[in-house]
Order: structure tokens, then C-alpha cells, then sequence
């Protein structure tokens, strides 16, 4: 256990607060009772879901396969032997064993049947090693919700903030209080998966809208969230710049960083809502419509102090807590010359949200349930008394509700409410001062009882102009249509049933990445490298390796065995990028 957690922190920068909690894992997974006793090697990191099982992460078992050329006294007979399994030439894999080094890798990605096979053969001086690689199918999507792992251990996220419930190996239901596991006290013997609260489809859409905005207004950065206003619960939540947690290392100084936990808008930014609002708890339980701004004034007779303590009522500044625990742990720090008095992204939606759901202030939720493969069942969260706070009365909430969809409707033919606002200013940066322009929207739908809240925000420090656009393409606008195609989408059918085995197309996509890291072929291979070989007939797996070295751009479409293939067998490969290959399960 020291051995494997030492190996681990060689490996990687981690903090104290890290090292303890792998020790501690290493501790929590040592198996208490031989009746429940499972091969390590058989259990992978479990899968992160979406909340209609489309995968998030998912781990695959590949294998390397060394030789000790010292220990195999039969080269030509072994090299024949593991040519037909490993689909490399024989006369390739003689001259590697022609070397005086201890060990030589012949080759890493082999699956679990091929590593079976070559252990059936016994060959001397011939082993396998288990190498377990965790994918992110969909890339940069929810990366800062999805984090990422460094050598099995989660560092970022809910990797990170579950950790303890991916790993292979057994947990107690004490280390997920948040989870009503009905009873059982331990769990996750043959795996555990997550599924949480995104929607894929919802967040793809965002993901793309946000950036294109950010292009649009010359932004720098900027943030979106979805959330469901009578839960808490966040069906999308994008940051751009974002990261590609397939390869976190290369993330930069600003790739990643989550601005939705950052206090970048004063409160005046909200003015014309919160002003409406706090009128209303003004006047208790009168039932008396507002006058109109002209008459009552923007601030509707309200006195600094008093427009103060209903918002401390209100809880509209009230601190939202990470519960991913990003950056080792710390809370995200305030931006430079923000003082506390600015609100989040995340605590503007959840403060809005409280105002058009009968007052109930929601603790976001990431998190939606917990599937254990052993049990073959799915546990549900907890509902705890910290997770929410009523704020305000039921008969106030429904005139605030009311008052809202009244004032801030986006049109007589739109169902959505609808709110812009810029905020501008001049900051404090290090020793300089640095010019900062802030959009925000907000949208809610339906306008009658809000099932959907989605917030937008960007940000901009440069003072050149922006080139004028239609009314229809400005921000308030693009975030309507936004709005409207969330709500379309998200009213589909949802699918509630865990698979029964991992996505094809998503395991055919990794197989794809991996040739990234393909090594030059030998100068007497050149020639027939340049020729397209035969596939037709080959597991994509085989036919990836024909194609090893060949520097072509490759889509697949199908699963099953490749039944058709662009370049044809034989054409010189001279100029040729790209290649097609059509799969099909019935051959």
C-alpha cells in the first residue's frame, strides 16, 4: 500500500491535503472480510454519467507487452508466435528482441483478448502489464464540473470530490452522507458509477452559443449555467477558455479557471429586479401592484438601509460553497480590486431562482445519484435541511413571481422572462488599472412558473468598438433563442436505465486518439507504407494498427467489422490525408 501511494507522489505535484487523502484512500480500499473479495484487475474506475446516461468519463483496460530477450532463447519461433496476435510483422518483432536492454515494449495497446491470448501461449520471457487510461469522450464539454485524474487518482472536480467511490474496490456509505444508500454499509464492490445532474445535449448547446458570443463581442472569457430553479440542480455549466481533461497538462493560465464561483458583478447590476423585489417585501402582505418606475422612482421610495436589509433577508448575496472543492481544496480567490460586495454567476442564478420557486433557496447540485454495478441498483440523494432555505413567505413569492413575468417579459409572443445588463468599469490590476466591460443575461422559461433558469455572462477588457449588428443578434436576443432551444430540448424523453455495457463509439473514438502517440515506422517499412493495406474484414482495433505510422486522418462510421474502406486496398498513399473506414456488426 506505502509502495503504490509513494509511486503515486513521486509522480505528481500534489498538495499535503492530496497526499493524506490518497493514503487514506489506500486504507479505506484494503479488503475488511475475504466474502466479498474481488481481482483488482477486474474493476475499473467507474463511469461518470450525464443524467440520460451518455458518458463523461470512462476508463478501458489496455495492456503492454514486454519481453526480456535474455529469458527467451527461441526469437524467430516467439516472434511468429505473437505476430498473429498483436498483428505486427514477425521479422519486426525479431529485431527488437535482438537488443542487450533488460526489457523491451513491443507494443501498448493491446485489449484484454489479445493480453489472454499471448498468456495462453507461456512463452518465456513474454509478460503483460495492465495499464487502465481514462478517456473523456466528449472532450472540453464540463470539463471544470468533470475534472480530471493523474495516475488513477482524481485531482480536479468530481473526480476529485468522489474519488473515494470511483476507485475500484469497496467504500462505506459513511464517505457519501449526501447519498440515502437504504441501508447497505458497504458498497462499490465491483464498481460504482456517478451520474449527475448535466444534460449533454443542453451543454453542448451552451458550450457552443457561449463561444460564439465571446467571438462576436471580442471577449476574453466567459460563463454560462443552466439551473433548475425548483431543485437546484445544474443541467449546464460551461467556463471558456475551457480545457480538454484528455490532456489537463496542457492547460494554461486561464484555460479551466471557473468563473462561475468568481465575484465579478456589483449588485447594481441587478438594480431593476432586486428594486421590484424588495418593494414588494416592503409591503409585507399588501396585495397592491407597483407603480410604474416614472412615478415611483427606480428605487420605489426604498432607503438605502432598508433596500440593504431586505436583500440580507433575501440571502441575494449569500455565500454558494464549491461543493466540487476546486483548486486543492481552497476557495476561489476574488478577482483583483473586487471587494466582497460582488456577486457570482453561481449566486445570482441561485438567488433568482429562489424568487420565482415559492422562496426555497437550493444548494446547486452537481451530483444527481449513485449506481452500484455489484447491487445492480441506483441510489438517490438525500434531501438535507442544509440544501435548502425558505426566504420568503408562499403568498410573496407568488407576487414576486407574478410581478417578474409582468415586467420582464420578453414579448407578448415569447413564453420566457427575459434581462440584460452591462456593467462597466475602470479596475485596480497589480500596480495599473485595467478597463472592464461585463454583459450578463438572464432568462427563465416558462414566464408563469419558471422551470429553467439560464444565465450568461462575458467579459471584454479592450475599449475598441464593436461592430454594429441587428437587434436580433445582440446578447439579449441570442440568449432568448438560446433560452427557448434549452427548453425545446430538455422537454424530450429522458432515459432513466443504466446500460448494460460502455458506448462502442465512444471505445472507437479512444482507439483514435491513441494513435497520436504511434512511433516512426522503420526505414524499411517506408515502402509499403505507402501503399493503403487491405481492412475489409478487420476489427477497427487490427485495422488501426494496418494504418499505424501512415499519418491519415481517419473517420469510422458503424461498429462491428469494416465492411468498406476509402482509400481502396493497394492505392499509393502519396499525397492522401484522410481515410474512411464503414463498420458493421453483421459480416
Amino acid at each position: 500500500m506505502l509502495a503504490a501511494a509513494g509511486g503515486v507522489l513521486y509522480r505528481l505535484p500534489l498538495s499535503l491535503q492530496d497526499i493524506s487523502r490518497i493514503i487514506q484512500l489506500a486504507a479505506d480500499k484494503t479488503p475488511k472480510s475475504s466474502n466479498n473479495k474481488t481481482v483488482s484487475g477486474e474493476v475499473l474506475r467507474g463511469v461518470i454519467y450525464d443524467r440520460n446516461f451518455n458518458e463523461l468519463a470512462v476508463s478501458y483496460p489496455l495492456y503492454s507487452l514486454y519481453v526480456h530477450p535474455a529469458k527467451n532463447t527461441h526469437h524467430n519461433q516467439t516472434a511468429k508466435q505473437l505476430a498473429d496476435i498483436i498483428h505486427v510483422p514477425a521479422d519486426e518483432l525479431q529485431l527488437r528482441f535482438k537488443t542487450s536492454a533488460r526489457a523491451v515494449q513491443l507494443v501498448d495497446d493491446l485489449d484484454s483478448d489479445q493480453a489472454n491470448a499471448v498468456e495462453h501461449l507461456h512463452l518465456d520471457g513474454i509478460s503483460c502489464k495492465r495499464n487502465e487510461v481514462r478517456y473523456y469522450p466528449e472532450n472540453e464539454a464540463a470539463a471544470n464540473v468533470i475534472g480530471y485524474t493523474g495516475n488513477g487518482v482524481g485531482l480536479y472536480g468530481v473526480e476529485k470530490k468522489y474519488d473515494l467511490a470511483l476507485q475500484p474496490g469497496g467504500y462505506k456509505a459513511a464517505d457519501m452522507p449526501e447519498i440515502n444508500f437504504s441501508g447497505n454499509t458497504m458498497l462499490g464492490g465491483k464498481g460504482t458509477d456517478l451520474i449527475l445532474t448535466l444534460d449533454l445535449a443542453l451543454q453542448k448547446q451552451v458550450d457552443t452559443q457561449l463561444r460564439r458570443m465571446l467571438r462576436q463581442q471580442h471577449a476574453a472569457r466567459g460563463a454560462a449555467l443552466v439551473l433548475e430553479p425548483t431543485s437546484g440542480k445544474v443541467l449546464a455549466s460551461s467556463t471558456q477558455p475551457s480545457f480538454n481533461p484528455n490532456y489537463f497538462w496542457q492547460t494554461g493560465a486561464s484555460g479551466g479557471r471557473d468563473l462561475l464561483f468568481q465575484p465579478l458583478f456589483s449588485h447594481r447590476t441587478l438594480q431593476p429586479m432586486l428594486a421590484r423585489v424588495a418593494a414588494i417585501v416592503h409591503q409585507g402582505e399588501e396585495d397592491r401592484p407597483l407603480l410604474p418606475v416614472t412615478i415611483a422612482a427606480v428605487d420605489f421610495g426604498l432607503s438605502g438601509r432598508e433596500y440593504a436589509e431586505i436583500e440580507r433577508r433575501l440571502r441575494i448575496d449569500g455565500p454558494v460553497v464549491d461543493s466540487l472543492v476546486r483548486d486543492n481544496g481552497k476557495a476561489p480567490a476574488s478577482e483583483d480590486g473586487l471587494s466582497k460586495e460582488h456577486l457570482s454567476l453561481m449566486q445570482i442564478g441561485v438567488g433568482l431562482a429562489s424568487l420565482v420557486n415559492g422562496g426555497w433557496r437550493h444548494t446547486p447540485a452537481f451530483l444527481d445519484s449513485v449506481y452500484d454495478v455489484e447491487k445492480g441498483r441506483r441510489f438517490t440523494k438525500r434531501q438535507q435541511e442544509k440544501d435548502e432555505v425558505h426566504v420568503l413567505s408562499p403568498a410573496q413569492g407568488v407576487r414576486i413571481r407574478r410581478d417578474l413575468a409582468a415586467h420582464f417579459a420578453a414579448s407578448k409572443k415569447e413564453r420566457c422572462l427575459a434581462f440584460h445588463a452591462v456593467d462597466s468599469r475602470i479596475e485596480p490590476a497589480g500596480i495599473l488599472s485595467r478597463y472592464v466591460q461585463r454583459q450578463l443575461f438572464v432568462g427563465m422559461i416558462p414566464g408563469k412558473k419558471p422551470a429553467m433558469l439560464l444565465l450568461i455572462a462575458t467579459e471584454r477588457d479592450q475599449l475598441a468598438p464593436l461592430a454594429k449588428r441587428p437587434k436580433r443578434n445582440n446578447m439579449r436576443a441570442e440568449g432568448q433563442s438560446l433560452l427557448a432551444a434549452l427548453y425545446a430540448t430538455a422537454a424530450k424523453q429522458q432515459v432513466a436505465v443504466h446500460p448494460a455495457e460502455k458506448d462502442r463509439k465512444n471505445f472507437a473514438r479512444f482507439l483514435i486518439s491513441r494513435r497520436v502517440d504511434y512511433s516512426p515506422l522503420p526505414v524499411e517499412q517506408t515502402v509499403g507504407a505507402m501503399e493503403m493495406p487491405r481492412l475489409v474484414g478487420l476489427s477497427l482495433r487490427k485495422a488501426l494498427r494496418q494504418l499505424n505510422g501512415r499519418k491519415l486522418s481517419i473517420s469510422v462510421e458503424g461498429s462491428g467489422r469494416i465492411v468498406a474502406q476509402s482509400p481502396a486496398p493497394g492505392v499509393h498513399l502519396q499525397g492522401v490525408k484522410s481515410c474512411k473506414l464503414t463498420l458493421n456488426s453483421e459480416i
